[in-house]
């Protein structure tokens, strides 16, 4: 009866640290990196406040190109009238000229427009990537 018993225990707590391994995620790599960004994309667009409040570490900063710091709140209120202004936009994936850089448990992710360069930085707690600051640049002109 007891080796029945402790087996059972045995399975049973396999079955749990099978179900947390799978339940944190793919682990901080490029691919959950891209997919993160481009969550983050979709709940913007359609202003999904309680997916870019998971997202957002509540620290969230978004400093603009013009200097102007943004907290969580303002980007999630944003997000909610961009919604509402322009219903049924489509979301665009992460571009390819975007970059992706990761140390350890510390991702940044560079993105190149034509006008304007940003970087959010993000970092993996808890099986899944935060977003935790981002810094908007408008490029120098060419000629």
């Amino acid at each position: 009866m007891k080796k029945f018993v402790l087996a059972g225990w045995l399975a049973g707590a396999c079955c749990v640290l099978s179900f947390a391994a799978n339940a944190a995620g793919p682990g901080p790599d490029e691919a959950s990196v891209r997919d993160v960004e481009n969550a983050w994309s979709r709940a913007f667009i359609t202003g999904d406040a309680k997916a870019l409040d998971e997202l957002l570490d509540p620290a969230y900063i978004s400093v603009s190109a013009a200097g102007v710091p943004r907290p969580k709140a303002d980007i999630v209120a944003a997000a909610k009238r961009f919604a509402e202004q322009h219903p049924n936009t489509p979301v665009q994936p992460l571009p390819p000229t975007s970059t992706i850089s990761i140390k350890g448990d510390t991702a940044v992710v560079t993105h190149h427009g034509d006008k304007e360069t940003s970087v959010d930085v993000f970092y993996y707690s808890q099986g899944r990537w935060h977003a935790w600051y981002s810094q908007h640049t408008t490029r120098a002109a060419t000629s």
